[in-house]
């Protein structure tokens, strides 16, 4: 049989609730339990108070408290087994069983992508996994990006100092047509001249949807600045 709560329980609750442990609270209300208490303390929006909750009583492993000091972690101890091998803190039987799980020399991990593999830059590129180093080698260098290999398998090595770009700004155009090299300063003048680096940096707006909307909405406004621009650069002997 369900038992109300009286209104002699409920000022216990408020009056000791939020600085005693919960256990405790049975001495105080003996017609109830644990559960009982903590769901009544949530339906009267009581919670335990800041005091508890930095005190040993709560339990709670704090800065404040040295509950489990004397079991803790010292900065810099040294493991247990620091300077034993193996066998000298497990039986034959036990180091033979741990031989089933450990990686064999030379193994590669069960997600290991072979050779040829493709993924996606954190830019957008299609990069190429064309080589497996190992040895703790930073996996990022297993892989090149696909229009530079398209490029080199078409029209050979890469120039020092020069970039590939694509003609019609499709970066998953990889025909050889499509493929130019440029230098590094051909590429920044076109990508400051670009739409959204004109409405970025000359006209002030930054949010991607207004960039977008000015874009499209504007484009003769685009236009007229980029030409501005042009002109200053050629009014000030720049190319």
């Amino acid at each position: 049989m369900r038992k109300f709560w009286t209104t002699e329980e409920t000022e216990i609750m408020i009056q000791n609730y939020p600085d005693k442990p919960t256990i405790d609270l049975i001495e105080l209300l003996p017609n109830r339990t644990v559960s009982g208490i903590a769901g009544q303390a949530s339906k009267l929006g009581l919670h335990k108070s800041d005091a508890f909750m930095k005190s040993p009583m709560s339990g709670r492993i704090s800065k404040d408290n040295d509950i489990g000091f004397d079991t803790r972690f010292k900065q810099n101890q040294p493991g247990w087994n620091k300077g034993l091998k193996q066998k000298d803190y497990m039986s034959p039987e036990k180091i033979e069983n741990t031989k089933k799980t450990q990686f064999k020399k030379g193994s590669d991990p069960h997600n290991t992508q072979s050779i040829g593999y493709e993924r996606l830059s954190k830019d957008g590129y299609i990069e190429v996994k064309v080589r497996h180093l190992k040895n703790g080698k930073s996996n990022n260098k297993n892989f090149e990006f696909k229009h530079r290999i398209v490029y080199e398998q078409n029209y050979g090595s890469i120039p020092k100092g020069m970039i590939v770009e694509f003609l019609d700004g499709d970066n998953r155009n990889f025909e050889p047509e499509n493929l130019v090299l440029k230098t590094r300063k051909e590429n920044l003048l076109q990508n400051s001249m670009c739409d959204t680096s004109i409405v970025k940096r000359f006209i002030g707006i930054k949010e991607p949807e207004a960039v977008n909307k000015i874009i499209e909405e504007m484009p003769n406004l685009v236009d007229l600045r980029r030409k501005l621009l042009i002109k200053k650069k050629r009014l000030n002997g720049r190319n």
